[in-house]
This record gives structure tokens, C-alpha cells and sequence, in this order.
């Protein structure tokens, strides 16, 4: 009996490993169709983070076409006759081999050449050149890197006397890092020379010398690096009528701050005073416009400047803090005599109309935001769909702080709200510390969150994964949405059963699902070191048995240990990413984990299920294609089918695709 019992047993285990097999070799494959921007029913229109921003007249002689270049992707195109109305965008180039590029248009050439001048966050300066008739326009490299007279390469230096970066912060060296922005400055009447401000807050001088073959030429001073490499700097660092630098902004780099901090200047042709000055939008924690005058010219012809108070741009938002205000730049636009001000905020442009007002310093004042009805719309980190209890959808996004857009369906297309409606505790507004970013400290951090029934009852109870490698709990415990409100209760940071606070690194990542089959869900969890303060440096994939609850509620865990993973291995890695979602992927009722590493498989994500008998995870044969950490499915139109989400992360527009799902043949 024995015998016969164990050869059942074993061909049991036979015909289930025989299953399992065959379940992961007919497994579908997974597609993401061509991506779509994510529109809002009305406000601002997103243009991705913008780093550089000037009006042109490429699509028509009388037209003010936005010409933008936008972080990590390139310069684009958008048409436009009155900045009312935008077309749609034309790419002109990608970042043309430089990690951010940021693009000045010269005036066209006598033979009606359009050069184009492009700086970028190593200090190197190139030269473009527009080519092709609208609408089939592109930006070519002309020269890279951009070269004097003598044949020595351009690189701005970072020069700020007050600090010197760290040797290593944030994986960015003190040598090779210098955020530059150029801006056309007139000389003598004709706008030929160019100031650049860069990240150390200062400002640049570079006359235009000549031509050479063809291509502009400019001014340099010859400089060594610490390594030796030998480069041209712009001919002047402007200084004051008394030989001082000109410092502007204030700056931080993890605890230090210390003066002199992206300074990204305009010219602007002043009709009272009759002087060609500049307006300067500067500094990290906080812009500041200031206004520095022309009073007369250097021994080498270079503009010499006072620095005589800040511009007032009357009704501009004030809308706190935002992580990307020392990327805003500023353009003039309208009459030559008494230009408008354009600001861009992270994505957005301000319209500021000048007042006209005699005097040194000119006054502006807030018109209205760039934007319309059914545009691209901002996103940063959609986390989570919820539903209200009237049945209205909300997708939870976290950039600045946590809030709610209620999700529409419009002409079949999904569609945000414009509204951004506050996630609340008991404290009010929800916030969690930042750790790993070297300008924003506490103020920002890179957090998600995830759907957690860790109590059976159905609820929309909310689990925050957070930048220090903490983890809330936000409890549910009002009705969702009720009186325009989202309501929460937050516990946390949680601890385990033996009261030891839970830290997965940094950045930490959390999908929810019954690994051991006992009706609880559970967590699986990852992240990473991306900083210095991590207290055991390191990253993996990692779970939390659910145990039960507390007398006040919140979940009981096991301390973290590492999980198994049957069929893929992730590997360990610092200064990167982890992603997670737990999801039913076939809508077949199985519940299985997405894990996706940024280290070997490059976020190209892999499919579990709970392995049974012990505490792993194995995979099902289904390998999904790039799932980036600002990335998810999700379900946006409410047709029970998924959409790849790319929520915009830094380049701050929103897109999504359909998932195409493909039965495998046999």
C-alpha cells in the first residue's frame, strides 16, 4: 500500500509539474501599441519638462512658433500663429548625442542658413543646422563639439567660487557636470554675440569672432581640467562695474547650501533706458528674476552689468515647491520695443504681459497659462486607479505631493480631469520624506503606491512605498471622495512583529499578494540604495508575511527576507531601480507579480506566480516588454482591458498604449 501510495504521489507531482510545463509554454505574448498622449479635458497644456525655450518664425514668415527643447528627449516644433492655438509637435532631433540639449536659434545667415546653437549639462556647446522646408524640418549637427579659431573644443567649466561640487554626488563629477544655457545678446545693435548662464550661477561671455567654413566662430580662452584634457572656455565670466563675478541664485547640494545657482538669462532691449540688459531667472531653491542693467563695456568689448533689483511679475501662481523650477527658463516675444515675458514652469508656460512702465526695471504681469481644451496633460507617477463612492474612477499620482484626477472616457479615448484633488490623513495634506535627491532633500522624493486588502474587507486601503525605503499604511475609513474629499488614515512607518521598523533600501516598490495561501494578503518588495544614507547598502527582491492585525488594525508583518524566484534571477545592484505591480494579467482570476530590474534585464519584466508549498516565487513563462519605474498597467478607459501607462516621469507628458495580447501558437 505504501509502494502504491507513493507511485500516485509521484505521478501526481508528475501530471502537476506536467501542467505547469505545459502552462508556461502556452503562455500568450504581450505588445504595446503606439503610444498616444494622455489629455486633459481643459487647462495647461504639458510640453515635457522644458530646458530651453525661444518664439520663431519657422512655419511662417509672420507666425510664433515655440521652438522647444525638452529634457532627455530633444528639440520640437510647435506651431502656432498667435500662441493661442498649437499645432501639433514636429521633432526636430533627438538629444543628438548629449545627455540634455538646450538649443538658441542664431539669426539666419546671408544665405539664409539657420544655425542653431545647442549647450548641454557636461558644458559642451555644438553647432546645429536647420534643415529641410516646414513642415519636414530637422536639426543636424553642423559641429560637436563647437571649436575657436585655433581648433580648441568649448566647455563651459563649473567656476562657482563659493563651493565646489563633491567629488561624486548623485553620480555626477565636478569636471564634466555644468548645466549651460545660452542666450543671443546683441552687440553694437545686431544680436550676434551669446551669454550663457550655467548651474554654478554665473554668466558667460562669448563674442562671435568670424566664420569659418561656413560655421559661426566665437571667442574662447584656452583652459586645462585637473586631468590634463585641454578645452576653451567663453573669452569672458562677466563681471560687475566693481570686477566682481556675478553671482545669482542660491544653491544646495545634499546638506550645503551657498550662493550661485542656475542662472538662465534673456536679453531684453529696455525702451526707457535705451540699453540692451538682461533678465535672469536663477537660483534652485526657489526662482528669483533679477534684473541686471548694461552700464557700459569691457576692455575686451564685454557687456559689463549692475545687478539693480528683482523683476515683479504681478499675478504670477505661486504654487509652492516645485522639483523642477531650476530647469524654467525664460523668452521675450511681441514688439521688439516693449517685449512679453514667457515662463516656463516644469511643462508649463506662463504668458506674462509687459505693463509698459517707464523706468529702469521693467514691470509684468500674469496673463494666462499656454494651454486649451483636450491637451497632453502633465503626469509624473500614476500608481493606482480608485473608484468613488458615487462610482467615478480617480487615478493616484504622486509628483510634488499625492492627489486624485478623476479619470473620463471621451469620444472612446480616455481622458483626465484637470483638477488635481489633495490625498488628506488626519493630519491633513499626506507627505513622506525625501532622501536621495542632492538639490531637493526632504521636499521631494521618489514614492509609489499600491491597492492593499491586507484585512479582507474589501476596501481601497492604500500601502506607500516610499524614497527612504519606508512603508505607510493609509487606511480606509471614509467614503472615497465623498464632498470632493480623499480621506485616509496613515499608520507608518510600518514595523514588523518584533517592532523593528521596515526599510528596503531606498525607493522601495510594493505588490500585495498571497504568497503562502492562507487568505492574507502579503507583500513582495523592492529596492535599492540611491544615496548615502542607506544603513545597509545594497537592493533585492524581498517579502512580508501578513500575520495578521493589531489592536488598532494595522497589519501585523515578518521581517523582510529575501524571496526565492523560480526560473529568472534578478541581480543586486546600487544607484538603480526596482518595479513591482501585482496584477491579474489574464483577467482569469489568478493574481501574479510583475518584477522588473533596471540592472541586467533593463526593466524588461518578468511574470510569477506563488510557488506552492514554500515562500517563492516561480515564473509562468510570460516575460512582458519594458516596464520603467513611472510605468504600469492599468485599466484607464474602465473596459476591463489594460493599458501600458508611461505617466511622464521627468519628461513630465503622460502617454499611454493598448496591450495587445497574442495567443502563442502551437
Amino acid at each position: 500500500m505504501k509502494k502504491r501510495a507513493w507511485r500516485w504521489s509521484v505521478l501526481a507531482l508528475i501530471i502537476e509539474l506536467g501542467a505547469r510545463v505545459a502552462s508556461c509554454s502556452a503562455q500568450p505574448t504581450f505588445e504595446f501599441g503606439p503610444l498616444h498622449d494622455l489629455r486633459a479635458d481643459e487647462g495647461r497644456q504639458s510640453f515635457g519638462t522644458i530646458v530651453s525655450l525661444d518664439v520663431v518664425s519657422w512655419s511662417a514668415p509672420d507666425a510664433r512658433d515655440l521652438l522647444i527643447g525638452r529634457l532627455w528627449d530633444g528639440v520640437y516644433l510647435y506651431p502656432s500663429k498667435d500662441l493661442e492655438t498649437i499645432g501639433e509637435p514636429i521633432k526636430l532631433c533627438d538629444q543628438l548625442g548629449h545627455v540634455v540639449l538646450m538649443v538658441e536659434p542664431l539669426p539666419l545667415a546671408g544665405d539664409g542658413t539657420q544655425w542653431v546653437i545647442g549647450a548641454d549639462r557636461q558644458g559642451r556647446i555644438s553647432c546645429l543646422k536647420r534643415v529641410g522646408k516646414y513642415p519636414d524640418l530637422r536639426l543636424e549637427l553642423a559641429e560637436t563639439p563647437m571649436k575657436t579659431a585655433d581648433g580648441l573644443p568649448f566647455n563651459i567649466p563649473f567656476m562657482n567660487p563659493k563651493y565646489r561640487l563633491a567629488e561624486r554626488p548623485e553620480l555626477i563629477w565636478h569636471q564634466d557636470f555644468n548645466y549651460t544655457y545660452p542666450a543671443l545678446f546683441p552687440r553694437q545693435g545686431k544680436a550676434v554675440d551669446l551669454i550663457f548662464g550655467d548651474w554654478g550661477g554665473e554668466l558667460w561671455w562669448l563674442p562671435r569672432t568670424g566664420d569659418r567654413d561656413g560655421l559661426p566662430v566665437y571667442g574662447g580662452t584656452p583652459y586645462a581640467k585637473r586631468d590634463g584634457r585641454r578645452f576653451a572656455r567663453p573669452q569672458n565670466l562677466l563681471a560687475d562695474e566693481k570686477g566682481n563675478t556675478i553671482l545669482l541664485g542660491q544653491a544646495r547640494e545634499f546638506d550645503d547650501s551657498y550662493p550661485g545657482g542656475a542662472t538662465r538669462p534673456v536679453a531684453y532691449r529696455n525702451e526707457s533706458t535705451k540699453s540692451d540688459d538682461l533678465i535672469v531667472l536663477c537660483g534652485m531653491l526657489g526662482n528669483e528674476f533679477r534684473y541686471l542693467r548694461q552700464v557700459k563695456s569691457g576692455a575686451d568689448g564685454e557687456p559689463i552689468f549692475r545687478d539693480i533689483g528683482s523683476v515683479v511679475i504681478d499675478k504670477l501662481p505661486d504654487e509652492g515647491y516645485d522639483p523642477y523650477n531650476y530647469h524654467a527658463v525664460l523668452a521675450t516675444t511681441g514688439d521688439a520695443a516693449w517685449p512679453d515675458l514667457l515662463v516656463t514652469r516644469g511643462s508649463d508656460i506662463a504668458v506674462c504681459r509687459n505693463k509698459r512702465v517707464e523706468g529702469e526695471i521693467p514691470l509684468f504681469e500674469f496673463v494666462r497659462w499656454v494651454g486649451g481644451r483636450n491637451v497632453p496633460t502633465r503626469g509624473y507617477n500614476f500608481t493606482e486607479i480608485l473608484t468613488g463612492a458615487d462610482g467615478r474612477r480617480y487615478l493616484l499620482e504622486n509628483d510634488t505631493t499625492w492627489s486624485f484626477r478623476e479619470l473620463r472616457v471621451k469620444d472612446g479615448l480616455p481622458q483626465l480631469s484637470s483638477q488635481r484633488l489633495p490625498l488628506l490623513d488626519q493630519n491633513g495634506v499626506f507627505q513622506v520624506d525625501g532622501d536621495t535627491d542632492a538639490q531637493h532633500l526632504t521636499k521631494w522624493g521618489f514614492h509609489r503606491a499600491t491597492l492593499w486588502d491586507y484585512d479582507g474587507s474589501g476596501k481601497q486601503h492604500l500601502l506607500a512605498g516610499t524614497d527612504k525605503g519606508l512603508l505607510y499604511l493609509l487606511r480606509s475609513e471614509e467614503p472615497l471622495g465623498k464632498d470632493g474629499r480623499f480621506v485616509f488614515r496613515s499608520f507608518g512607518p510600518l514595523k514588523d512583529a518584533d517592532g523593528k521598523e521596515i526599510r528596503i533600501h531606498h525607493r522601495v516598490v510594493a505588490a500585495p499578494i498571497d504568497l503562502d495561501a492562507d487568505g492574507r494578503i502579503d507583500l513582495v518588495l523592492a529596492g535599492a540604495t540611491y544615496g548615502r544614507s542607506d544603513p545597509n547598502p545594497g537592493s533585492g527582491i524581498y517579502y512580508c508575511r501578513n500575520l495578521g492585525e493589531r489592536a488598532d488594525h494595522t497589519p501585523i508583518l515578518s521581517k523582510p527576507e529575501r524571496i526565492e524566484t523560480i526560473g529568472h534571477k534578478h541581480p543586486d545592484f546600487k544607484g538603480l531601480h526596482g518595479q513591482l505591480q501585482a496584477l491579474d494579467l489574464l483577467h482569469n482570476g489568478e493574481r501574479v507579480v510583475a518584477i522588473g530590474t533596471q540592472q541586467g534585464d533593463n526593466f524588461r519584466t518578468w511574470v510569477y506566480r506563488p510557488a506552492q508549498g514554500r515562500i517563492a516565487l516561480e515564473h509562468t513563462g510570460i516575460v512582458l516588454p519594458v516596464i520603467s519605474i513611472e510605468e504600469r498597467l492599468l485599466d484607464l478607459d474602465g473596459d476591463g482591458q489594460w493599458e501600458y501607462i508611461r505617466s511622464g516621469g521627468e519628461s513630465l507628458i503622460a502617454k499611454y498604449a493598448r496591450v495587445r495580447i497574442k495567443p502563442t501558437k502551437p
